[in-house]
């Protein structure tokens, strides 16, 4: 399963915002593709709130600012075992000729009632 496609711009506000909190960057963190997950809607519930568990992130080209990504999260893996949900999923951003930027692997975990 498979988001839609959605553009998320990397604006001088969104990097302004993460410096407010983290500090001044010499280079943008391989995880800071994580933030993108704020435009995307997955098309998947989870059935209770996830816990991150880890993450890879890859990058191949860096990422700057007013350039567009375009930003998809697929489900990779779902399994369930007793009372929790193992989730893997992958958010991958492409530049405008479709080459792939950036790959973040998470892993989440869902405690069921």
């Amino acid at each position: 399963m498979k988001s839609e496609s959605v553009a998320v711009t990397l604006t001088q506000e969104i990097l302004d915002h993460y410096e407010n909190i983290f500090g001044k960057q010499k280079s943008l963190p391989l995880s800071f593709p994580m933030l993108f997950y704020q435009f995307i809607k997955v098309p998947w519930e989870y059935g209770g709130a996830p816990i991150h568990r880890k993450q890879k992130c890859y990058r191949k080209k860096d990422l700057k600012v007013g350039e567009t990504y375009y930003c998809e999260v697929e489900l990779v893996r779902k399994v369930g075992r007793d009372k929790h949900t193992f989730y893997t999923q992958s958010l991958v951003g492409y530049d405008e000729i479709g080459e792939v930027c950036f790959r973040c692997v998470s892993e989440l975990i869902v405690q069921l009632d």
